[in-house]
């Protein structure tokens, strides 16, 4: 579709001003590519998983202490159905409008148990040590979907920043600003001994 340059920077800066942000990595459920950004420290997908230590104090409320304003859901709702109301640029595809997410419990769900799994294991993946795939994760929940997709980050403090770190990669960029998902589910988990501070995961599907 074409617009004018004018608009596209004005839509880019609006969104980029989310904020900054460390490290992520994501990709369609059942699709294997990756986008690793190349900030440092940069947990790389799909790599070999750092023996998990005797012990992972893992945060048990998967909001990473983000309470304020009515918290995680409230904060990744607000940000993100911002951004798909005016629309971004993911690498090359320009992605106008879309409609607003809406949270799911279901793939909530699904999201604390791989930033918790990841948190308490010492890894970074969307597969689990064991194997198990987004796909398998969403299943076990009960979300039957006709479209979905996972982006999962380390090390980002807060929404704003892990929000704009997807939003810099094409891949999660794309997977953000997808009309073709109506649903959403966030959880972030902290670790005091894992490798990387905070496990976040994103899941985002059409039922």
């Amino acid at each position: 579709m074409n617009l004018q340059k004018s608009r596209h920077a004005w839509r880019v800066s609006l969104a980029l001003g989310l904020c900054g942000a460390l490290a992520a990595c994501g990709g369609g459920a059942g699709d294997a590519a990756m986008d690793v950004p190349a900030a440092l420290p940069t947990p790389l997908a799909n790599s070999t998983p750092v023996p998990a230590p005797a012990a992972i104090n893992a945060a048990a409320d998967a909001s990473c202490g983000i309470n304020g304003a009515g918290g995680i859901q409230v904060e990744v709702l607000r940000q993100i159905n911002a951004l798909r109301a005016v629309g971004a640029v993911c690498g090359t595809t320009i992605y106008a409008t879309a409609a607003p997410l809406n949270w799911n419990n279901l793939l909530q769900q699904a999201a604390i148990e791989h930033s918790s799994d990841m948190a308490q294991h010492n890894y970074f993946s969307h597969d689990s040590l064991e194997g198990k795939t987004v796909a398998q994760r969403l299943a076990d929940v009960g979300y039957g979907y006709s479209a979905a997709a996972e982006n999962i980050a380390a090390n980002s403090p807060d929404v704003a920043s892990v929000l704009t770190q997807w939003l810099n990669s094409p891949r999660h960029c794309t997977n953000m600003m997808n009309p073709a998902y109506r649903d959403i589910g966030v959880a972030c988990v902290r670790s005091d001994t894992a490798t990387y501070g905070s496990y976040w995961t994103m899941d985002l599907g059409r039922s």
